[in-house]
């Protein structure tokens, strides 16, 4: 995985504003410009996984749903659809909490689009402040 090649491609298909830090061997973390709507910045990271390149959010997102919802209700089966739901057509997997979504290839700028799209309507699918869950946009 060339970095320069990967940034240049975030850069021309999401924004100029992004820039990609090493962290380990075939780890690199990926800061955007993008925030969850109490100003937080979305967690993101690439990593390469035997032969094949991953962006991950290293299960931020999940640790930032709970901030407004208790883990065991975000957990629950109601909830849990409504995150299947609203990551599935983004290609995107919750694996253990963890979103993962497989680059493919090389298509670095697409997934990471994609990605950052997935984050945000699944933070946008839980109320900030008690109420319940529309249901029915799910």
């Amino acid at each position: 995985m060339d970095i320069s090649t990967v940034e240049r491609s975030f850069r021309e298909r999401v924004s100029e504003k992004i820039q990609v830090q090493p962290r380990e061997i075939n780890r690199f973390l990926v800061l955007t410009p993008f925030m969850f709507d109490d100003g937080d910045h979305l967690v993101i990271a690439i990593r390469k996984e035997g032969d094949q390149i991953v962006l991950t959010d290293e299960a931020h997102t999940y640790m930032h749903l709970t901030y407004w919802i208790e883990e065991n209700d975000l957990l629950s089966d109601v909830h849990q659809t409504i995150i299947a739901n609203t990551l599935s057509p983004f290609g995107v997997q919750d694996i253990d909490g963890e979103l993962i979504l497989e680059v493919p290839d090389h298509q670095y700028g697409e997934a990471l689009f994609s990605f950052i799209q997935a984050i945000l309507k699944l933070s946008c699918a839980f109320p900030k402040v008690g109420g319940e869950v529309d249901q029915s946009s799910f």
